[in-house]
């Protein structure tokens, strides 16, 4: 969906009721889509409960089985499709909401962190809190550098898109006191009210420009992988934990139906997320004919960087554990060294290394 522009009022007092408006709108899309996200984990978790039961009570009438389980099963996928609905609405809602904001401080604010907006004025960049709050810092153009930039989470084209700001570290820092050439980053949303005011200032935007995403599928050319004996530890142990209950959920059923099926779906939900749990546990570096891709074993840490983005690839030691420096134009990842990696990088992309 495209971003809705919400009109700014021209008193303090109506700008605040609309703000306060959306505040609302907010907590409620919130507050709905996790009461139809339960209602959905329950609608499924009842589906699995009702196959169990008649399963061990075959005198009970097969239709009543047939409507429960419809009804549970149609209950929970009409809930899960709401509470995705919801998801979508509170993250328009939230965008728009926060594009008032800037507006109200200037046609020319963003957002570039936690309460701190950037305006461009005249001849530099000023810093400062909401409804003028903080300490006020002017950077002038001449010292600031934006790239646009595409952080994409998988091996494909498709991404989250923002603008960041490369801004001498002195200013923010406290008396001043900095090393030389030291830089910052800070970031914020992409849209078309900043590429706009970007060129209304004359102002040079580096980095990937955004275009038609690309339905090709990247080329994968080596994995490495590297197991996390701790992680595959514990997901072991729940798996087994997890299956004992079934076991004992099964035996239970002949005491108490309903009991022991809730044990039962508990446990076959616990041993089969530690069965998934134990084997994803394990990092991986994967090399595409397009890019470098990175994902740590929780899945949490995942960026895929496009050769384009791509400066230089060279070997450091940080606190006393090998990385490999991923130098970009905007900033540098730090990546796991593994075994084989850069040999192959070497081979590759010679053209990327250093040393």
């Amino acid at each position: 969906m495209s971003l809705k522009i919400i009109p700014v009022p021209d008193t303090a007092e109506a700008r605040e009721r609309v703000f306060a408006a959306q505040r609302r709108k907010c907590a409620l899309l919130n507050v709905l889509f996790y009461i139809f996200l339960a209602l959905s984990i329950a609608g499924f978790l009842g589906a699995i409960v009702t196959i169990i039961v008649f399963e061990f009570k075959n005198g009970m009438a097969s239709q009543l089985c047939y409507i429960l389980l419809g009804s549970f099963l149609g209950g929970g996928a009409v809930s899960g499709g709401l509470a995705y609905l919801f998801s979508r609405l509170l993250k328009d809602a939230d965008e728009a909401r926060l594009d008032y904001a800037e507006r109200c401080d200037s046609a020319e604010s963003f957002y570039v962190g936690e309460g701190t907006l950037a305006t461009f004025e005249k001849d530099s960049l000023l810093l400062h809190g909401e409804n003028g709050s903080g300490k006020a810092i002017r950077i002038p153009y001449a010292e600031v550098r934006l790239f646009s930039v595409c952080t994409r989470t998988a091996p494909k084209e498709k991404g989250e898109w923002s603008v960041v700001l490369e801004l001498p570290s002195r200013y923010l820092a406290k008396d001043g006191k900095a090393g030389a050439g030291e830089k910052i980053l800070v970031q914020t949303d992409a849209k078309q009210r900043l590429f706009d005011t970007i060129s209304a200032h004359g102002l040079t935007l580096l980095g990937e420009k955004q275009g038609q995403a690309s339905g090709k599928k990247y080329t994968l050319k080596a994995k490495y992988f590297v197991p996390v004996a701790d992680k595959r530890r514990r997901a072991l142990i729940m798996a087994i934990l997890g299956f004992a209950v079934v076991a004992g959920g099964i035996g239970a059923i002949f005491w108490n139906a309903t009991i022991g099926s809730f044990l039962a779906v508990i446990g076959m939900f616990l041993g089969l997320r530690g069965l998934m749990d134990f084997r994803g546990a394990k990092s991986l570096f994967s090399v595409y004919e397009e890019g470098i891709f990175w994902r740590d074993a929780n899945g949490t840490d995942r960026i895929f960087l496009k050769w384009e983005e791509v400066v230089s690839i060279s070997r450091e030691t940080v606190g006393g554990t090998p990385v490999l420096k991923v130098q970009c134009g905007y900033g540098a990842y730090h990546l796991p060294d593994i075994d084989g990696v850069y040999e192959y990088l070497k081979e590759t992309a010679p053209d990327k290394m250093l040393g």
